[in-house]
């Protein structure tokens, strides 16, 4: 297998377990704990159409766990004015607990991952990862 695909599988799998204790504790799935991050991180890039393009989650699964996030008061959506067509997300105080914890693992994560690197390799690989997601960025399915 090819090296980057191998660690995109492992680290993926080593992310979903890391998250799994958070997601238990608030009765969340993990694609909804990503839309919670996603939505806090970017501001710009709110709307439903952008969480599946950027995050690359399933329309099905990005708009029911939307659904499930507005009912249980962690997001909410508006629209901006003169423009009823495109729906705005905004995540509310309440899920601000379940965003920081989430930071935290994925700080840990990032720890995980690059341990044993110095900082120039920690830049490096960085750099290399937004090189590798402009790509996938720009190659729409």
């Amino acid at each position: 297998m090819i090296p980057l695909l191998e660690s995109a599988y492992a680290s993926k799998g080593l992310y979903q377990e890391l998250l799994g204790p958070l997601c238990k504790k608030y009765n969340l799935t993990d694609s909804e704990v990503i839309i919670l991050l996603y939505l806090a991180d970017n501001n710009p890039a709110d709307t439903a159409t952008e969480i599946v393009r950027f995050q690359r989650l399933k329309k099905s699964v990005v708009s029911m766990s939307l659904d499930d996030l507005e009912n249980r008061g962690m997001i909410e959506s508006c629209y901006e004015e003169g423009n009823r067509r495109t729906k705005h997300l905004k995540v509310k105080d309440n899920a601000r607990e379940v965003i920081r914890e989430a930071r935290k693992i994925q700080d840990r994560y990032y720890q995980l991952l690059t341990e044993g690197l110095e900082k120039k390799e920690k830049d490096q690989l960085n750099d290399y990862l937004k090189r590798i997601n402009r790509n996938i960025s720009g190659y729409s399915i």
